[in-house]
């Protein structure tokens, strides 16, 4: 009986090993520099399926390390994911651009645009899984825009470059002590940004399914708008209501112009000034000092 308990056992984890099939993982690491040390300087990042977290911190160099991993069943296919899956770089002035090397990503240099196009039917889907976790480490004054579709958040800390753009998919972002011109979009998940200093130019702010917080400094002034289908606004500032915006759109024909009222609630913060705009579809948002 004991022995046919050990040959039990043996093919218990045989059969486990085989259903979780292979797996290849290794650390992907680069070493980048801006031509120059200007205000300007923006690094870009394109994910798919994957995180990102970046983090200021007192030094000229950007260092990238990227935790690559493909999944198979069979060994063949994750030998074919190890070619085929990687990061690239270019270096434009100062802009820097990293992103997912595939058989199914575009990158063009002159526009310095990302896309994506993997395709699902028979033929061009992959036989493996591949994830991508990406850790970086910037000069405290580096811009950044950010973004990632699946299976990963984003996180930045301690950045106080002059742009802020991130876009996540599926995954939540997290913005904490950073600065600059903010532009934020997280489809399914929530967003949640603290500012060293308050921006000086306009800010948005999206999010279909999450919640939306933000906390300023307390000499915020700002114009701000909101609109969502299914939830509310709270801030602890003093505010002051603003009239609804009247938009005016010239139609084609003889009706004339049409004179369309916005649907935004607007209000103002101390003494206004900046935009901030708040787009959100089932979520709240939460503004305050």
């Amino acid at each position: 009986m004991k022995t046919f308990k050990s040959v039990l056992l043996v093919l218990t984890i045989s059969l486990g090993a085989l259903l979780q099939g292979q797996e290849f993982k290794e650390t992907i690491k680069k070493e980048l520099q801006f031509s120059s040390n200007g205000e300007n300087n923006i690094l870009n990042v394109q994910n798919v399926n994957g995180g990102i977290e970046v983090e200021g911190y007192n030094g000229n160099t950007i260092l990238v390390e990227v935790r690559k991993t493909i999944k198979a069943k069979r060994q063949e296919y994750v030998d074919e994911g190890r070619q085929e899956i990687g990061i690239s770089v270019e270096n434009q002035g100062d802009q820097i651009y990293v992103y997912l090397d595939s058989p199914w990503t575009y990158f063009d240099s002159e526009k310095g645009r990302f896309s994506h196009r993997e395709q699902y039917n028979n033929n061009d889907r992959p036989k493996y899984r591949y994830h991508l976790d990406f850790t970086i480490r910037v000069p405290f004054n580096t811009g950044l825009s950010l973004g990632t579709m699946n299976d990963g958040d984003i996180l930045v800390k301690d950045v106080q470059g002059s742009l802020m753009n991130v876009n996540n998919l599926n995954g939540g972002i997290d913005l904490e002590n950073i600065a600059g011109t903010t532009d934020v979009n997280a489809l399914n998940r929530d967003i949640n940004i603290t500012y060293q200093s308050n921006p000086t130019e306009d800010c948005y702010y999206n999010s279909l399914n999450g919640d939306i917080t933000v906390v300023f400094k307390d000499n915020l002034n700002a114009d701000v708008s909101f609109k969502s289908m299914n939830g509310d606004l709270y801030t602890n500032y003093d505010t002051v209501t603003l009239k609804p915006e009247v938009v005016q759109k010239e139609i084609k024909g003889k009706k004339g112009i049409k004179y369309k009222i916005d649907s935004k609630e607007s209000f103002r913060i101390g003494n206004g000034g900046i935009k901030l705009d708040f787009n959100l579809l089932n979520g709240d948002a939460l503004v305050k000092k």
